[in-house]
Parts: C-alpha cells; sequence; structure tokens
C-alpha cells in the first residue's frame, strides 16, 4: 500500500514543481480554450470543482453526449475505478460499485453500496434505476463514503444527478434524433417556456428504440432489445427575491430485455435432459444463445418533487420532498439452455416518500461556512420471486409447463431517520478544517412468505391433492423486525494557497443497515438475516489547475478497511443467500488529467487502482480468504481526445475514447467460470455543427474493435449444476442530428 501511496502522491508532487516551467512554456497563448470551471453540489452546496476536498468525477450534458453515454450506467467507461453491472435480471437496473464497494443483487431485502440520487433525490432501489442522459445537466461520481451528508448505503460513493432546470426569461429548447444499428431510433427534445418575469416551465421527453443482438436459433427469438420512453415536467417560481419554488413530475416506462445467458458449463444431474450439453456456449457464435424463455421486462416508474428555498440573508433554508413509484416485472434463464432448468420471474412494487431539511450558511465573516440537516426515508416494497427449476418432463417448450416451483413473496417496510451536519473553518494562512457527521436510526419490517411445489403440471390449482411420489406443497409464512442505530463522522485538513491548488487529507466512515435474507430455499422458523457494514476510509488529494486553461490534474489516493461486507454467495446448501463475509483492506488511488495544449486540441484521462483482498471470513461463507472483491477491477483506463477544426461557418470535432478494465470476477468466490478477462472498449465521433452550435451532425462508432465481453455471470456448478455469463453489447454504428434555439 505505501509504495502505491508514494507513487501516487509523488506523481502530484513532481507535477506540482514542474508547473512554473511548464507554464512559461506554454503559457496561456491568447486564443487558447480555457479549461471551464465546474459547479459542483457534492457538498450538498454548489462550488467549484477544484475547490471541492472529495474524489469526484464530473461530466456535463455535452461531455455525456460527446462520450456516448446514453445511461448513467455508461459512466463506469469514463469515471477511473466505477464499475456497473445491471445484474442477473433487469436490463434498467443499476448497480454500481466504487473503489470494490458495491451490491449486484436486484432481491428487496438487500440495498445498494453506492447511493444514486437525482436532483438531491434518493434512489431506494437499483430496480429501474438506469436512467436515460437525455436531460441531464451533470453527473457527480462521489468516490468514498458520503455517509454524513448523502447518508444511508453510501459506503462505497454516491452518483449524483443534476437534470436541466428552468430558465427564467428565456425561451429555449433542443432536440436530437438518432439512427444506428440494428434499427436504432431515439428522439429526444425539451423546452424551456418563460412565464412572466418570475417563473418558467421545462417540459422533455425522450423515446429509444432498438432491435436485440442476441438471438436463439431454435425460436429465432431475439433478446438485449431496447424500448424506453420517458418525460419530465420542472415549474421553477420565484416568489419573492429570497423564496424560490422548483416542483417536478417525471415518468419513464421501459420495456426492453434483458440481454440473455448462455451457459459454459454444466454437469450431468439426473434430473437435467442428457442433451442439454448441446446448448453450450460457442465462442465463435458468440451472440448465440438457446434460452428457453421468451424475454420480457417491464419497468414502470413515476415521481413527484418539490423543492422550497429560502434565503434569509447570511442563511438558506431548503426543503427536498418527494415521493417515487416503481412498478417492474421481468424474466431471465440463467442456465441458458433450451430447457426450464432455472427460469426465473421477479415483480416488484415499490413506493417511497422522503423529506430533507437542510440549513447552510456561513459565519464569522465567511470564514465558516456550516450545513445543518435532518432526513426522513420510508420505502414500502413488495417482491415476488418465482423460480421454475428442475425439469420433470424433458422437453417443456411453453410457460406452465412440467417443472417444481419455488416462490418466494417479500413485503418489507423500511423507516429511516437522520440528523446530520459538517462545517469548514478557513485560516488567513490557506488552511481548513472540516468536520461532519450524521446518525441514522432505521428500521426494518418483514412479511415473508414462500411456497415450495414439487407436484407435475396440472396439478397447481389443486392444493390440497397429493401425487404420489412427489412431497405435498410446502407453505410457510414469516414475519420479522430489525433496528440500527449508526453515528458516520467525517475530518478533513485542506490547504489551498490558491485557487489553482488544493490539497487535502480525510477519513470518513460508511454505513450500511443489515437486512433480511429473502431467499428462503428450505422451510425456516425464522426469516435469517445479516449485519450491518461499514467503510472506513482515509484519503490524501491533489488538485491543481497547474496551467490555468492548459492543464488539470487531480489525484487522490485511498485506504478503506470495509468490515462485515455484505455479500451474496452461492451456497449448496440454499443457493444463494447474502452473508457478511468478512473484511477487506482496499487500497489504491485515482488520477485525472485534462489538457488543452493548443487551441481546440483537448485530451483527457482518468486512470484507477484499487487492490481489493477478502480477509477474516467466516467458515460457513467458503473459501474466499485472499480473494478479490466483485466487480473491483484492479485498473480502470479511461483515455479521451478530440480536436476541433474551424471550416468558416462550420467546425469539425473527431473525438476517439477508449475505456480498459483489468480482470473481473463477478463473484466473491472468483471461481474461473465467473470473470471477465481484461478488455477494452474503443469508440469515436464525428460531429459538424455550424458557428453558433446551433445545429450538430454526428457520426458515431461504439465497440468500434468489436469485442466480445460479458457483463455477470455466477459459476453455481455446485449449488445448481450450470455456470452462465451475460454477453454483453457489440459493435455498433450510427448518426445523431441535433439543434437548439
Amino acid at each position: 500500500m505505501r509504495n502505491i501511496l508514494k507513487a501516487a502522491l509523488g506523481s502530484a508532487a513532481a507535477i506540482a514543481m514542474a508547473a512554473p516551467a511548464w507554464s512559461q512554456q506554454v503559457a496561456a497563448a491568447p486564443d487558447n480554450d480555457l479549461l471551464p470551471d465546474i459547479v459542483v453540489t457534492a457538498e450538498r452546496r454548489e462550488s467549484r470543482l477544484q475547490e471541492t476536498p472529495i474524489s469526484i468525477t464530473a461530466l456535463g450534458a455535452a461531455q455525456l453526449e460527446n462520450q456516448g453515454v446514453r445511461t448513467v450506467g455508461d459512466l463506469a467507461a469514463t469515471v477511473p475505478n466505477l464499475t456497473s453491472t445491471t445484474g442477473p435480471q433487469g436490463s434498467a437496473d443499476a448497480n454500481f460499485f466504487v473503489r470494490g464497494v458495491g451490491q449486484f443483487d436486484f432481491i428487496i431485502t438487500n440495498d445498494p453500496g453506492v447511493g444514486v440520487y437525482v436532483d438531491g433525490v434518493y434512489l431506494g432501489r437499483t430496480v429501474g434505476a438506469l436512467l436515460d442522459s437525455s436531460d441531464i445537466a451533470r453527473v457527480e461520481v462521489l468516490r468514498g463514503p458520503q455517509g454524513t451528508l448523502f447518508g444511508r448505503n453510501t459506503l462505497g460513493g454516491a452518483i449524483s444527478i443534476t437534470t436541466r432546470q428552468p430558465e427564467i426569461g428565456a425561451l429555449s429548447g433542443q432536440g436530437r434524433a438518432t439512427y444506428g444499428s440494428r434499427d436504432r431510433i431515439d428522439l429526444d427534445a425539451s423546452l424551456n417556456v418563460p412565464l412572466g418575469d418570475r417563473a418558467a416551465l421545462r417540459v422533455s421527453g425522450v423515446t429509444r428504440n432498438q432491435d436485440g443482438f442476441s438471438r436463439n436459433p431454435r425460436t429465432g427469438v431475439v433478446f438485449g432489445r431496447t424500448e424506453r420512453l420517458g418525460g419530465k415536467a420542472a415549474l421553477l417560481f420565484e416568489a419573492t427575491e429570497a423564496l424560490t419554488v422548483t416542483l417536478s413530475a417525471d415518468y419513464s416506462l421501459d420495456k426492453s430485455n434483458p440481454a440473455p445467458a448462455v451457459l459454459l458449463d454444466i454437469l450431468p444431474l439426473p434430473f437435467f435432459p442428457a442433451d442439454a450439453r448441446a446448448d453450450l456456449f460457442n465462442p465463435n457464435d458468440f451472440y448465440r444463445s438457446f434460452a428457453s424463455n421468451s424475454p420480457e421486462a417491464r419497468n414502470e416508474i413515476y415521481g413527484f418533487s418539490g423543492t422550497i428555498a429560502y434565503d434569509f440573508g447570511g442563511a438558506t433554508l431548503k426543503s427536498i420532498t418527494a415521493y417515487r413509484n416503481l412498478d417492474s416485472f421481468s424474466t431471465s434463464d440463467p442456465d441458458g439452455t433450451g430447457y426450464r432448468l432455472y427460469d426465473q420471474q421477479a415483480t416488484t412494487v415499490q413506493n417511497q416518500f422522503s423529506q430533507e431539511l437542510q440549513l447552510s450558511g456561513s459565519l464569522l465573516d465567511d470564514k465558516l461556512e456550516y450545513l445543518l440537516g435532518a432526513y426522513y426515508f420510508r420505502e414500502d416494497a413488495d417482491q415476488t420471486l418465482f423460480l421454475c427449476f428442475a425439469p420433470i418432463t424433458p422437453l417443456p417448450t411453453a410457460r406452465g409447463n412440467a417443472c417444481n416451483t419455488w416462490t418466494q413473496g417479500n413485503a418489507q417496510i423500511t423507516n429511516s431517520y437522520a440528523v446530520f451536519g459538517q462545517a469548514r473553518y478557513k485560516t488567513e494562512g490557506g488552511f481548513s478544517l472540516t468536520l461532519g457527521g450524521r446518525y441514522t436510526w432505521e428500521d426494518k419490517d418483514i412479511v415473508s412468505n414462500q411456497l415450495f411445489d414439487f407436484r407435475p403440471a396440472g396439478f397447481e390449482a389443486a392444493p390440497g391433492m397429493v401425487v404420489p411420489g412427489f412431497p405435498a406443497p410446502i407453505v410457510t409464512d414469516l414475519a420479522s423486525s430489525l433496528s440500527f442505530r449508526k453515528f458516520t463522522p467525517k475530518i478533513g485538513l485542506e490547504y489551498a494557497p490558491n485557487r489553482d491548488l488544493l490539497v487535502f487529507a480525510s477519513y470518513a466512515k460508511g454505513f450500511r443497515s443489515g437486512g433480511f435474507n429473502g431467499r428462503i430455499i428450505a422451510p425456516q422458523a425464522s426469516v435469517p438475516s445479516y449485519a450491518p457494514d461499514t467503510n472506513d476510509t482515509f484519503e490524501l488529494g491533489f488538485k491543481s489547475d497547474i496551467v490555468p486553461g492548459v492543464l488539470r490534474t487531480n489525484i487522490t489516493a485511498f485506504y478503506s478497511k470495509y468490515k462485515g461486507i455484505q455479500q451474496t454467495i452461492s451456497d449448496p446448501a440454499v443457493q444463494f443467500r447474502v452473508a457478511n463475509a468478512g473484511n477487506a483492506e482496499l487500497y489504491g488511488f485515482e488520477a485525472e488529467v485534462a489538457l488543452n495544449p493548443v487551441r481546440g486540441l483537448r485530451f483527457n484521462a482518468g486512470i484507477g487502482y484499487t487492490s481489493s483482498s477478502f480477509e477474516d471470513v467466516p467458515v460457513n461463507v467458503g473459501p474466499i480468504n485472499g480473494n478479490r472483491l466483485p466487480f473491483s477491477p484492479e485498473w480502470t483506463v479511461a483515455l479521451g481526445g478530440e480536436y476541433r477544426v474551424d471550416l468558416g461557418n462550420f467546425a469539425l470535432t473527431p473525438r476517439v475514447d477508449w475505456r480498459f478494465q483489468s480482470r473481473t470476477f463477478f463473484t466473491a468466490f472468483n471461481l474461473p467460470l465467473e470473470q471477465q478477462d481484461p478488455y477494452g472498449l474503443l469508440a469515436a465521433r464525428i460531429t459538424l455543427t455550424d458557428a453558433d452550435d446551433r445545429f450538430s451532425l454526428a457520426v458515431y462508432g461504439e465497440n468500434l474493435a468489436d469485442a466480445k465481453y460479458f457483463t455477470f455471470g455466477q459459476n453455481a456448478l455446485q449449488a445448481q449444476g450450470v455456470a452462465y455469463n451475460y454477453i454483453g453489447r457489440p459493435r455498433e454504428f450510427g448518426v445523431t442530428a441535433g439543434f437548439k434555439f
């Protein structure tokens, strides 16, 4: 660890010492494009990125478009030490990992380890959280625990999304249309309408459609289709010079189906068809899948929020009130064969209400900045899991044909309360001290029911009938409650001799409450549960505009103790459960560089390194001591460059991006058939714009080298007799036309 920290900080020091000489060489050619000041809200108030003592990557709307970010899940292609997966069930699920901390399970009894926020509102579920980028103004990826200001389930970090807001006094609008490979047709538009001198309305809408990229050669069924639409309306009202009210409503319907699983291996179990191995994955026909069920997915989401801010002069009081509703259904076939070995359905209905109050301001001639707050969150979630497995007849071809069934229903209510505060005191010499803390109360209540039915098809409607040779249906119905309390502190020391240099050191703690095991494969006397996990992180960082407008370098080194890790594991006795899988030592760095050497030429680079390994693992978890954490590649690299060429009334901007990710394990067991070897994704775009940037025409290519890769997988040979992976998207091309007024 010491060598990694020395390397990261040594690089920062070398760049800092070289800055004066380098500055004299390139020194600000008068026509040089400037690196813009980026305003972020990582500390729940607006501040310059370069003055914010947190490891952050911030991307604006133009960067998102130029780098081909269609959904927030695509951020992993641009942000160091960030990975993501849709997981085993849904095409619209957003499971993020930051520095190895996260969660890939979609079940409602498991909470994410990286929180997703939209305009300050926390999204309680990863299901359906794969948000579209169409009307996003800015995305901030905050690395490291954010338990003080953001709160629950941010022990790995937070993804903070800011949508475009109404603007008073300006009639404006924009639209884009895309046509691409596999009949991709995307349309999005937005309109900002002033309503007098004190109000404005902004409306936006988007639709995404694209054919799938994987096909079952026997049935002709196509997997991986995109079918999504949504819209948002926001009303801004400045009642007085001090009082501002923003009301918003959004709706989205995603019927995209997930990428299919492919079968990597299968054991000769007596209840498996003898010819199931004929459906094994063929790397020479990468996008072929024999999945037995017709892919289905439907995620309908809507929400309302109201933000009220009142400026008292020296302080501002803000209220954020929000309600959200999710209705989700999806199917999957994890085994990837033409037989109904493990067909799964999941139905999720969730609603949440949240209320946050913030009081922020400054005292002592602006030397002391503070933010105080209180938070309440309630979630009501119902989920039904249906698993059809171990076929009784050899060739079931339609839903409902003979198979053993297991149905799990979970109805969970979560109430979370918190009070928090953070203050920073600045001295005359450029030093400042930050202290913060949050106290959280969290209660969870569940009613869990299970139905085990091993009778042949056709007897489901006769619950009292016993079939010779098959056990009678087993039904259990259990209730349980859990309560958790935790204080999460933050301490920071910063030194900023001028606006172009910031050095900071910090300690922060993250916390995720415990929960219930929502998959009870065998009858139980009570609902099994697991304990909270925590993440204590130390950071040492450096941010510098070494040559203002020309070279920007941000480097952060970190060391974390991740304790009581909540991990979904494959267990031969119960198939899948969540366990506290010991502890882990995490250390590494993020380094981001932006360079504008001459007018129109831009380069960006982001490098992340994370070392992770399980330790102190309980015996009943399994042999994972020393293994890497899931979705924690040792290296992530993102390189990009573009050059804007002026052509009189037009400008042409070619851009190239390359993303590399070292070997990634999908589960804690690090088995050979549940990992992705190192791979890179190459993308390019050429954009033609008019002199006023009002019209644009772009040609793009994604995954240009046609890399073949997996996004998730499990070697469940011991628990289920199969090993399977989910396939990633192939190469594609397209053209986008846009306008603004």
